[in-house]
């Protein structure tokens, strides 16, 4: 949300993120003073467009996931901040061929490995209080792909590297889960409504889906017929109903 303080706005970043895999990172204030026949945020290729665009601080970490399964975790605060605003931006996640980005994350930094959280979490009783700031913090990112398969998986599995990579696996994009329709941010008490093609929604809580490591498929979270896919997915904000 954009604080109503304009004053509050040279600590905040409007991140962008493109189907190709650049992203661009701008000041608020750039965009302090908006006619109504709009201006140019961001220049772009005649096959690319714009995916996602959310605000940001330096203390926060972006995820860039594809709809082939990678994934890449960076920090905000490393990626160059652009002056003006009709550039094309920088390489955020190097795609493979027929790979596009789908969904542009924004998390809490971590500055901890992985595997030490796993041992941690495991093994919580020789630093109680490590362990209890751990799960306070916890997140998991929700996949979910277009044949109704999906998991929850840890944010802290994602490992933060340099932007520009070609990531890591996020949910395997196999021939029976098809290719990744969503994937983003979730709690344990969240709600989530799944769209398919053919007009159908369907609403679900979020820890009745499975928990599980990244490079795995998941399980079956709706059922489709005949030739029906999932097209998005998205978290019920308690603040609209």
């Amino acid at each position: 949300k954009i604080p109503s303080n304009e004053k509050e706005w040279k600590n905040l970043y409007v991140v962008f993120a493109t189907l190709k895999g650049k992203v661009k990172k701008n000041s608020l204030e750039d965009f302090s003073s908006v006619q109504s026949t709009g201006k140019i945020a961001m220049k772009l290729d005649s096959d690319d467009k714009i995916i996602g665009v959310d605000i940001c601080r330096d203390n926060q970490d972006i995820i860039l996931s594809s709809k082939k399964g990678q994934s890449l975790r960076f920090m905000s605060k490393k990626l160059r901040l652009f002056k003006g605003r009709s550039s094309k931006g920088i390489k955020g996640i190097n795609l493979s061929s027929g790979d596009e980005v789908i969904d542009l994350t924004l998390v809490a930094n971590i500055d901890i490995n992985p595997k030490t959280v796993k041992k941690l979490l495991k093994n919580g009783s020789s630093n109680k209080d490590k362990t209890a700031e751990l799960l306070a913090k916890q997140k998991y990112i929700l996949s979910i792909t277009e044949n109704g398969f999906g998991k929850r998986t840890s944010f802290y599995d994602y490992r933060v590297t340099n932007r520009g990579g070609k990531g890591i696996i996020g949910i395997v994009a196999s021939s029976r889960n098809g290719n990744v329709a969503s994937s983003f941010p979730v709690n344990e008490g969240d709600e989530i409504l799944i769209s398919t093609n053919k007009g159908r929604v369907i609403r679900t809580v979020v820890k009745e889906i499975r928990v599980a490591g990244r490079n795995t498929q998941g399980v079956r979270i709706i059922k489709l017929s005949g030739k029906e896919k999932v097209v998005s997915a998205n978290k019920i904000d308690d603040n609209l109903v």
